[in-house]
């Protein structure tokens, strides 16, 4: 496997993706946005900004974009995102445009588990961890990404 590596920088935040994936020609692009709620046409609609300044308490969208510049389909794709400490991930937030299965880690990416089965050790022993202290999400493809297409993948998290 391949380790590809893409930088977000949002105001104060970074965080990093990286990709698993066969083979050269395999981009990943990173990006961040605030997340705000203005009115149009008398209605609150949500609007992604870019993220130049965020405060506690802002919502912060992070995209993934993975083209496959290949002349194949690229197989057992895997997006792993490490969650920026100054944030808190939003339970229910990760996305993925393409079928895939959503992993979430609460130990620094060392073992992942479906939403709702992370475990966390305790000075009392173990338990199930809330969605505000995931470190990481990852997200693996189902399916080979064709050659020439992309897939978008993403998740929200509050900054602390």
């Amino acid at each position: 496997m391949k380790k590809w590596t893409g930088w977000v920088l949002g105001g104060m935040l970074l965080a990093s993706a990286v990709l698993y994936g066969k083979g050269s020609g395999v981009t990943l692009t990173s990006r961040s946005y605030k997340e705000i709620i203005v009115i149009q046409n008398g209605k609150k609609v949500k609007k992604l900004v870019d993220t130049k300044k965020v405060l506690p308490g802002d919502m912060i969208v992070y995209v993934n974009t993975v083209n496959n510049n290949r002349n194949k389909p690229v197989k057992n794709m895997v997006i792993n995102n490490p969650i920026p400490k100054e944030t808190a991930y939003v339970a229910g937030s990760a996305k993925c445009e393409r079928p895939c299965t959503i992993l979430f880690s609460a130990d620094g990416g060392k073992h992942f588990a479906a939403a709702g089965e992370v475990k966390i050790q305790t000075k009392k022993g173990t338990r199930i961890a809330r969605a505000d202290e995931y470190t990481n999400v990852r997200w693996i493809l189902k399916d080979p990404l064709p050659s020439g297409q992309h897939v978008y993948v993403s998740y929200k998290a509050k900054l602390r």
